[in-house]
């Protein structure tokens, strides 16, 4: 449990929704627009079915490069890495796997070692990452077998590689994924879940892959919740201004609405609210 103590100020920006609307005007202003040149590797003509959505593209300098891929393809995904502020606080964005690239997926997911998972949205129906519990999928050269079927909104997998290592992979679902594509998690569970993943990357550290419909939607939102507390922890100071500066550097397209904007304080505020109950208990 965390012990922070906020001056006026503070307390003041939890408070006034005029102080977000002007904020998030000025981080409108300072979105990058790169060019198309940004994108080589996103539009090349072997990738471009790579992608979901054509307006989100992964940018050359932030993409994670797949390292162990096949003959027969490339070291593209679309994804790209977020830094945190904690020792090997990182994330891998990326969107739901498409038919085509589950296989990429699972390459990124070995090759920058990452063993927490987070899917905010429902998989493709041709884009499935696991079978059934004891049931092993099969890819060029990774097979996965799910442990566990008991707790749904937290699997346990296991990637076996060609080269006969194998990795334990937990994969947290947020709960209620048959809502609309768009809508935010109630405060509570999103809270609870970003809880119950931290905990998680405290056993593992290094990478957390979060994936959602496009690659975006939601993931702001998480990702700048996540980081605006983690920061919180550090430097005792709420700055959810400069967290999201720093995400829409590398992906431009998260957390675009003044909605979401909002909503990432509100959850600050009842974060900070559970705290002191939790401290007074």
């Amino acid at each position: 449990m965390i012990s922070i103590h906020f001056g006026p100020r503070q307390k003041t920006i939890l408070r006034n929704q005029k102080f977000y609307k002007v904020e998030f005007q000025r981080l409108e202003t300072l979105r990058p627009l790169y060019p198309s040149s940004a994108f080589t590797a996103a539009t090349l003509k072997e990738n471009v079915s790579k992608n979901s959505a054509k307006n989100t593209l992964a940018h050359d300098r932030y993409r994670p490069y797949l390292m162990s891929y096949g003959k027969t393809r490339s070291d593209y995904i679309n994804a790209v890495i977020i830094p945190g502020y904690a020792d090997q606080s990182k994330f891998l964005v990326t969107q739901c796997p498409l038919e085509g690239t589950v296989v990429d997926f699972w390459t990124m997911v070995y090759d920058h070692d990452s063993k927490v998972v987070v899917l905010l949205d429902q998989l493709n129906k041709k884009g499935q990452l696991w079978s059934g519990k004891n049931e092993v999928m099969e890819f060029e050269h990774f097979t996965i077998l799910q442990e566990n079927a008991s707790n749904t909104e937290q699997l346990q997998l296991t990637l076996h590689s060609k080269k006969k290592e194998q990795r334990k992979i937990t994969v947290f679902t947020a709960p209620k994924l048959n809502v609309a594509s768009d809508a935010m998690l109630p405060s509570n569970i999103l809270l609870d879940l970003l809880k119950t993943v931290k905990d998680c990357w405290e056993q593992h550290r290094g990478f957390i892959t979060v994936v959602s419909s496009d690659g975006c939607t939601k993931i702001g939102l998480f990702v700048a919740l996540y980081l605006s507390l983690e920061k919180m922890e550090i430097d005792d100071e709420i700055d959810v201004f400069q967290v999201v500066r720093a995400m829409q550097v590398r992906r431009p397209e998260l957390l675009t609405e003044l909605e979401e904007y909002e909503y990432c304080y509100k959850c600050i505020k009842e974060y900070l609210e559970r705290d002191s109950l939790y401290a007074n208990m």
